[in-house]
């Protein structure tokens, strides 16, 4: 991993608003520079990092040792089913702050694929986990594979991004920059 390694030229940027109590969205279009960036994050946590991996791409670098990181609970679907993992996650988050990552809405909308209402299961997910969140003094990161289209974010499957006010965005842009979007 260190031979790809990215340094965000405004990486404190990032820092400075990651608080206790929030939650965020992180819109990207290479996975590589959202793994890149975790890493720099989660190097600099000292909160226990929970990080639900749905699109497996995390797993790898960790189950390979290409990354490690200290304090990490590392949840995925291919050992659980997302029915299992919620209610360990809700549990930990009772008993102090912890620094979430839900690595990511695409995943997730794979993972319920199958469920007619997925749309409505996986925003509902979301806002239970950021209400949680907010209760523990915890800070959420949930990334997202995707694109602006006419000023509303989209997933590569056309769904569209449920926002609101009490979500902070950043978009990861290039090999270089983090936006942060109001």
């Amino acid at each position: 991993m260190d031979k790809n390694h990215t340094t965000f030229e405004n990486f404190q940027l990032l820092e400075e608003r990651l608080i206790p109590s929030s939650s965020y969205l992180f819109f990207y279009e290479n996975a590589f520079l959202k793994i890149n960036l975790i890493k720099e994050i989660t190097s600099k946590q000292s909160l226990p990092i929970l990080y639900v991996d749905l699109d497996f791409l995390f797993s790898g670098y960790v189950k390979s040792k290409l990354l490690t990181i200290p304090n990490l609970t590392l949840f995925s679907t291919l050992e659980s089913k997302i029915n299992e993992i919620l209610p360990k996650i809700f549990t930990k988050l009772a008993t102090k702050p912890h620094f979430v990552i839900f690595d990511s809405i695409n995943g997730l909308y794979n993972t319920l694929s199958n469920d007619a209402d997925s749309g409505r299961l996986v925003n509902s997910i979301l806002m239970l986990l950021a209400r949680n969140i907010s209760f523990s003094n915890s800070i959420l990161i949930i990334s997202a594979l995707a694109g602006k289209k006419e000023n509303d974010w989209v997933l590569p499957n056309g769904r569209q991004i449920l926002e609101n006010d009490v979500m902070k965005k950043f978009v990861i842009s290039d090999r270089s920059k983090i936006i942060f979007e109001n």
